[in-house]
């Protein structure tokens, strides 16, 4: 699966076979930071906060892009916002 039919696939509110996909790549070894990033963003659709933060920091690991590293402080501030409990248990 290429990272366009996940896009494909989650533009057509298929965010749990995004999911299923994706984690299908990751556990089949050494996945590129784009998987992180696109179950990321299904994750956070499906109101996986939690997991979907812990995908973009995997992203960040494998490839520390400015997008990634900013996308990160956005969804630490929305989850601050909406549930302190998450990030400060």
């Amino acid at each position: 699966m290429t990272r366009e039919n996940l896009a494909n696939l989650l533009k057509n509110n298929g965010a749990e076979a995004v999911i299923v996909a994706a984690s299908d790549i990751i556990a089949s070894g050494n996945p590129p930071s784009w998987v992180y990033l696109m179950r990321s963003e299904a994750l956070w659709s499906t109101g996986s906060m939690g997991k979907a933060l812990s995908d973009l920091h995997r992203a960040a690991e494998l490839d520390p892009s400015e997008e990634t590293l900013q996308r990160i402080k956005a969804i630490e501030k929305i989850i601050a916002f909406r549930n302190t409990d998450i990030l400060n248990p």
